[in-house]
């Protein structure tokens, strides 16, 4: 018992002597920050969070060249406020838009990196219309390069800012799968969510999905309306 509490002693010590010793690294002293540009629209690539795209920083001379990776927002901008000054290669990566080269990047105290993407689709011209109970959303669909077959329309409405294909309160949704995709293009949709509550407010946003491998959504921006 005794040979146990001199050991017991010994190390309470020792731990004690370890955490007394000064932190004495340096804190990361840059940050970047940056939009992606929707290459049809010209505003903010629409997308959700989290997961809706992720940014990677390659340092210059970093062991095994292992990634600083971070996500984006659903506004499309980024920002990461908590990295070493230094150069870097960016590559800005699995969102539903065509692939991006990497560039290279000097990261100071606050640099800016500003992306235009093409989307796999891109819903134009939305408009929401609040009437008694529901709200009528209407909306294109657009590309500019063909490629994965377009699958999947939807209007999603939620109670809270927040709303995408996981966050969502009402939702309406078409399977595309048979229908050629020119057609699709070609269309004028008009969709209505039903079974909302007259003077409660809720957020709209338009959401379509090409057969893409990451099975990633495009989306409209959020429109807030009042349901009278």
């Amino acid at each position: 018992m005794r040979f146990t509490k001199i050991i017991f002693s010994f190390l309470t010590v020792a731990v004690c002597a370890s955490c007394s010793k000064i932190d004495n690294y340096v804190a990361p002293d840059g940050g970047i920050h940056g939009v992606l540009t929707d290459n049809l629209t010209g505003e903010n690539f629409q997308t959700e969070q989290p997961n809706g795209f992720t940014v990677k920083l390659f340092e210059k001379g970093g062991k095994g060249n292992s990634p600083i990776a971070f996500q984006g927002k659903p506004d499309g901008t980024f920002k990461n406020a908590f990295i070493f000054k230094n150069d870097y290669k960016l590559l800005v990566t699995e969102g539903a838009f065509f692939p991006l080269d990497t560039v290279n990047v000097s990261v100071d105290a606050n640099s800016e990196s500003n992306f235009k993407v093409t989307p796999f689709l891109a819903i134009v011209n939305p408009s929401v219309k609040a009437e008694v109970g529901k709200v009528v959303v209407k909306y294109q669909l657009k590309r500019e390069i063909a490629a994965d077959k377009i699958i999947e329309r939807k209007v999603l409405v939620s109670r809270v800012p927040t709303v995408n294909n996981s966050v969502f309160d009402f939702k309406s949704q078409a399977d595309l799968t048979a229908v050629t995709d020119a057609v699709i293009l070609a269309s004028d949709y008009s969709d209505t969510v039903s079974g909302l509550a007259s003077g409660q407010t809720y957020y709209v946003r338009v959401a379509a999905r090409t057969n893409n491998a990451l099975k990633k959504y495009n989306y409209s921006k959020v429109f807030a309306v009042k349901i009278p």
